[in-house]
């Protein structure tokens, strides 16, 4: 039944994304067919004046697109929380690739940013229970709010430590205003946030308890702190099946390549053929 329950939750998520991409499809398509139109019909003046109407145009729809992601993971989040059983996770192989990508992909972005991994003396391994896509979820969102948090045009700078069970994520930004604290810690909504809705925090939250994470705040830092929970010693046999493969790697890179051309990139101009 439980089987049953997750496929019917997982089809629900590609369901929505295919219609959210389906009509994402179409508005673009139709963008092109009005850019060809004021292309054949409007004089070259006219036609640069609209321009940067057309690539804001293009900009909005990428981040629906993004959006409707979102919104699909959010609307399968509760259900696969309830039923997604953690397996094995070597979390440091999974890190370096992902610090590793990130780094490679924001060069030549808008603005200066890097990320970079920790570990404590002697710590060559970490086991632990998770789930790689999972994983993928809660670092892109972790990374994408640093990018907007840290004020233009300052460096952006995360840090990814790794101590005995624990993960501490920080940046170099302000910090976590108190409303979406306790969003993020405790699932309590305020007016305010619901007023500007987004959907990044929630689902950090939701990815950690999905992966039996716990997630707070140190004393006096402005990071958030993991507390991840341990391997059985029955289960040390499998991590390298959850070490990054090749499958992993690709959609990995996918997801981190859409994410960071909305934060880093300029938008592309509409084609002039």
């Amino acid at each position: 039944m439980l089987q049953d329950d997750e496929s019917l939750a997982l089809a629900l998520r590609g369901g929505l994304r295919g219609r959210f991409q389906g009509t994402f499809n179409q508005l673009e398509n139709a963008v092109e067919v009005l850019d060809d139109y004021m292309l054949q019909h409007l004089n070259p003046a006219e036609y640069a004046d609209l321009r940067t109407m057309m690539r804001e145009i293009n900009w909005q729809l990428a981040y629906l697109r993004r959006l409707g992601d979102h919104a699909a993971d959010a609307a399968a989040a509760p259900v696969l929380q309830m039923l997604r059983v953690p397996a094995p996770l070597e979390l440091l192989s999974q890190l370096h690739e992902t610090v590793e990508l990130f780094n490679e992909l924001t060069v030549g972005g808008t603005r200066a940013v890097h990320a970079r991994l920790e570990t404590a003396p002697g710590l060559d391994v970490f086991p632990t229970m998770g789930d790689p896509a999972l994983l993928d979820g809660l670092l892109v969102n972790l990374f994408t709010n640093s990018i907007q948090a840290v004020p233009e045009p300052d460096a952006v700078e995360i840090t990814l430590t790794c101590t005995q069970n624990q993960l501490l994520y920080r940046d170099n930004g302000p910090g976590l205003p108190q409303d979406a604290r306790r969003l993020l810690l405790e699932g309590v909504w305020t007016s305010e946030l619901l007023a500007k809705g987004g959907l990044g925090l929630p689902l950090i939250r939701a990815y950690c308890t999905a992966m039996g994470w716990q997630i707070s705040q140190p004393e006096g830092e402005r990071g958030l702190l993991f507390t991840l929970p341990t391997c059985q010693a029955e289960a040390l046999g499998t991590l390298h099946l959850s070490a990054p493969d090749t499958g992993s790697t690709r959609r990995r890179r996918r997801l981190y390549e859409s994410e960071l051309r909305l934060y880093l990139f300029a938008p592309e101009e509409p084609s002039d053929t």
